[in-house]
């Protein structure tokens, strides 16, 4: 028999990586920058935006590919976060301006920055409404949003501000919901299942918001556990009184199970830590227990002058198991 030998570096490096995700699907345009990606339980399909372009990809149930949102079709900046609801057969999306879409020449400190959120007709892929903030000398940035069961969507907002945004159904219009200073720079949000609660990914932690008081308290968080500042979350994701977190520079996707009531994150558990496909991972979406997620933004690999680094790779996104 022969006998392998491997050295203590070796072993050592792959202790440090986990490979319990599989590739769902790798998307044919290199220069994505893909930051979210969303689900139709009604037809299969999933739906990717992106930094670079500004556009939406559409991937059927057969894995097809195609363009559903084009460059500028809406007016629309980078997709940043995007969502499906289908009881209604729409798509939600955030739009922000930045230095990865191709074009881009706004400054913040003279012109400002636009952002807005966008409905879109999956039937048609037709426009049904934009809600935009486009004041001059104003830095706005939308970065995710949920919508609850009556139709009403939050997004969460920061830079001129950091609050979170609510598109009322009824009223139809944007209006500032949830403004705290417990919140800075709030990122990816998700709904309890007793949709009570609005949790909330910031740089100092994560946030609780009751949707019956609009009251924002802080989660208490193990000491053990790091969610704050580089470790904070980009992807918050509800499930089974856990939130699933995916943590970009860590290269981690991790559960973090929550106290009964939940106000306290008690445990977590690491369920991805660096896989090879990693390279900047963002958001994700649950699909009944698999939970699938962006594993390569390379938002790092954008140049100062807006050109790409050579070693661009194809998007992957990746899915796990969370039972």
């Amino acid at each position: 028999m022969r006998k392998i030998i491997y050295s203590l570096a070796f072993l050592l490096s792959i202790s440090l990586y986990s490979q319990n995700s599989s590739i769902a699907f790798i998307l044919n345009e290199k220069d994505l920058l893909p930051e979210s990606v969303a689900h139709d339980p009604n037809t299969g399909a999933f739906y990717i935006g992106s930094t670079r372009k500004g556009t939406i990809t559409k991937v059927d149930e057969k894995g097809k590919q195609s363009v559903f949102v084009r460059s500028g079709q809406f007016g629309q900046w980078m997709v940043i976060g995007i969502k499906v609801d289908p009881q209604r057969d729409e798509l939600w999306f955030c739009s922000s301006g930045g230095g990865n879409l191709v074009g881009y020449s706004l400054k913040d400190d003279q012109e400002g920055r636009p952002a807005g959120i966008f409905k879109v007709d999956l039937n048609t892929g037709e426009l049904i409404k934009k809600y935009t903030l486009e004041k001059p000398g104003e830095v706005h940035f939308f970065n995710d949003l949920v919508i609850d069961e009556n139709g009403d969507v939050y997004a969460s907002h920061m830079f001129s501000e950091h609050t979170i945004y609510k598109v009322d159904r009824d009223t139809d219009q944007l209006e500032p919901y949830a403004k705290s200073d417990l919140i800075r720079y709030p990122n990816g949000l998700d709904i309890s299942d007793d949709r009570n609660s609005l949790f909330v990914a910031h740089s100092d932690g994560i946030a609780k918001i009751s949707l019956e008081t609009g009251e924002t308290t802080s989660l208490n968080i193990a000491s053990d556990i790091k969610l704050t500042g580089r470790e904070s979350a980009d992807g918050l994701y509800f499930y089974q009184n856990s939130l699933i977190a995916i943590q970009p520079d860590l290269s981690q996707v991790a559960r973090y199970r929550l106290s009964m009531p939940q106000n306290a994150v008690m445990e977590g558990e690491v369920l991805e830590l660096k896989h090879l496909a990693m390279d900047h991972p963002t958001t994700g979406v649950i699909v009944g227990d698999m939970f699938y997620y962006i594993a390569n933004a390379q938002f790092e690999k954008v140049n100062e002058d807006g050109s790409l680094a050579p070693e661009i790779s194809a998007p992957t996104i990746l899915k796990i198991d969370l039972k």
